[in-house]
């Protein structure tokens, strides 16, 4: 904090604010000194959106003075919050005039350079022009955390004028504040090797070292302290997303945050991944330059209410969610067709066999009609959803289970929703889309799965044809099957020699069905709370895009979604709530693209 404001003006046009600067850290220094030396800062506001006004596009609208050409989003009414000083604002056209330096000369003063000298033994009286000026940057560095520096290094001092022992002294000073001049250029300058260099030959102060980095990075990149619609108020590390990586570390996620957020946001945010969660919500409510409350259970409320807390809560929530969703077994998408839903309604699909072949053009140029009204398949989907919720003894006590074992265990539990709709869904249709009728069905003693039954699926497969007696020219992609069969299936595919039986012939011996397809396994097969299950029944699937079975989500959105709620959302419970639903829907589709095997007689 630099200072607070005092006045505040507003135009409709510009907003001016002005007050007093009283912050004494040594940031606020350098700010002060870097200002005096020249350098322009920028500013950038903080604020609460109250009302806001969507323009659709190629719709003109007046804010501020200015004409606006949609699509755009207008903030009618907003409640400033902070203003942050910044070597570049969200605003290039900001301007901040830093007038006076902070009322703090009386402290500095407690000490004057001459009794300085004196307590260093050195006569006063006696000094030289150029001693009593390395003298006084000694003296500066001392009393202000970012002195202004000569751009010159000072002379060594007149042999004899202080002695022995002042010379002595003023040799050390120079050597030890030219090396903390190089140290600092060295530690501002990185990346920058070229000020570096300029400035260590030049003689350049740290501060003049600082303003040029400053200017060089202002005309090369945007700033990164700036997050739209983050609530970030400018400081590294001290942002919604900082925040989030924080709260994905804790809950043993980390791996996750940093492929999402980079390794510059884990750096800046690493000061915070050990902190507890009452101390992250007391860093967000910091943040966000609102008061902390002293009473804990006051200040929990308030940064739970509003702000960069709930952001960081609700956004580290969901990227686990969808992190330990996609790392969940899914056997399904290796043979599944997914498809989008724009809504809840049944949805008409259909089937990719339906058209036949191209028919041959005619002398008199006419083109035969293609039918497909019995290739209709229908689908819908339909919303799965739970609520949990972290209470506030939780976050007191620093519980961040929430996060490493609640969150991934509903993301489990909505892709095993999924799983187990697939699974039902195969089973409830053995004898009408697995069927004799529809030539993609056999059974009998010897349709156990083995490498001839295998054969004769990939055959019955390979001879698949559509409605007009045309081949489909379907391949063999996917072996689906129950984990008792796993170890069958995977010898069967992924041996690369077989065992012969017989002796003294001369034939081959190699795997003929060496990676032909995936294996993929489903335990729900043959599990008995399901209807029709079996231990060995088998499926061959061809490739997804023949849609033998589809699955489709809302909007195609395939992951869950999680929304979360205040600690006020219920009135008879002190807890902030999640509520996490996930829209999906399955079908079998075209029955062509699979063959069943009911693996016994």
């Amino acid at each position: 904090t630099i200072g607070q404001a005092s006045g505040i003006a507003n135009d409709g046009k510009s907003l001016v604010l002005s007050g007093e600067i009283i912050g004494l850290s040594a940031q606020c220094q350098r700010v002060l000194a870097m200002s005096d030396a020249g350098y322009q800062w920028q500013a950038s506001i903080g604020c609460t959106v109250e009302q806001k006004e969507v323009v659709g596009a190629g719709v003109r609208v007046i804010v501020n003075g200015q004409t606006f050409t949609g699509p755009v989003i207008v903030a009618r009414s907003s409640v400033l919050r902070e203003t942050s000083i910044l070597p570049m604002g969200a605003d290039s056209s900001t301007v901040v005039n830093l007038a006076a330096r902070a009322a703090t000369q009386k402290e500095k003063a407690m000490m004057t350079f001459e009794q300085w000298v004196a307590s260093l033994g050195i006569d006063h009286a006696k000094l030289a022009d150029d001693d009593r000026a390395a003298l006084l940057l000694a003296f500066d560095a001392k009393q202000n955390p970012t002195p202004p520096a000569p751009t010159t290094p000072p002379t060594m001092p007149t042999p004899g004028s202080t002695g022995t022992a002042a010379a002595a002294a003023l040799v050390n000073l120079r050597a030890a504040a030219n090396h903390q001049r190089i140290s600092d250029i060295e530690r501002l300058t990185v990346g920058h090797p070229l000020i570096a260099a300029k400035a260590i030959q030049a003689g350049w102060s740290a501060q003049e070292t600082e303003i040029a980095v400053l200017r060089a990075s202002q005309r090369q990149t945007a700033p990164a302290n700036h997050i739209g619609g983050s609530g970030n108020v400018g400081h590294s590390g001290s942002g919604p997303q900082h925040l989030t990586a924080s709260l994905m570390t804790k809950a043993g996620y980390g791996s996750a945050a940093e492929t999402i957020f980079g390794a510059s946001v884990m750096e800046q945010s690493r000061r915070l991944h050990a902190q507890s969660l009452p101390d992250l919500c007391r860093a967000a409510l910091i943040m966000d330059g609102r008061d902390v409350p002293h009473d804990r259970g006051e200040m929990l409320r308030a940064a739970l209410s509003t702000g960069s807390m709930p952001i960081a809560l609700g956004d580290s929530a969901n990227k686990i969610l969808v992190t330990a969703y996609r790392q969940a077994p899914a056997s399904w998408r290796s043979f599944a067709s997914v498809k989008p839903a724009s809504n809840f309604k049944v949805q008409h699909g259909i089937r990719p066999s339906f058209g036949g072949d191209l028919s041959e053009l005619g002398s008199g140029g006419e083109i035969k009609h293609g039918t497909f009204a019995e290739e209709v398949y229908d689908w819908n989907i339909d919303t799965f959803a739970k609520i949990i919720s972290i209470d506030r003894k939780q976050i007191v006590n620093d519980d961040a289970s929430m996060f490493s074992d609640v969150v991934p265990g509903l993301a489990r539990a909505a892709a095993r929703s999924l799983n187990g709709l697939v699974a039902k869904i195969i089973l409830a249709y053995v004898g009408t889309f697995f069927g004799t009728g529809n030539a993609n069905y056999f059974s009998g003693a010897t349709t156990n799965l083995s490498a001839t039954s295998l054969a004769t699926a990939i055959q019955m497969l390979r001879q698949m044809k559509d409605r007009e007696g045309n081949l489909l020219d379907l391949q063999p992609a996917v072996l689906l099957v129950s984990p008792e069969l796993e170890q069958t299936a995977l010898a069967l595919i992924k041996s690369s020699e077989v065992q012969r039986v017989a002796t003294g012939d001369l034939q081959p011996t190699g795997n003929t069905f060496k990676d032909i397809a995936l294996v993929a396994v489903e335990p729900r097969l043959s599990d008995a709370s399901f209807a029709g299950s079996s231990a060995v029944a088998w499926y061959l699937f061809s490739e997804a895009v023949n849609a033998s079975l589809v699955v489709g989500f809302l909007d195609g959105n395939e992951t869950p979604v999680l929304e979360q709620f205040g600690l006020d959302h219920d009135i008879n419970v002190l807890a902030y709530g999640f509520r996490v639903y996930h829209d999906f829907g399955c079908a079998l589709a075209d029955f062509r693209a699979a063959i069943r095997s009911k693996g016994s007689a």
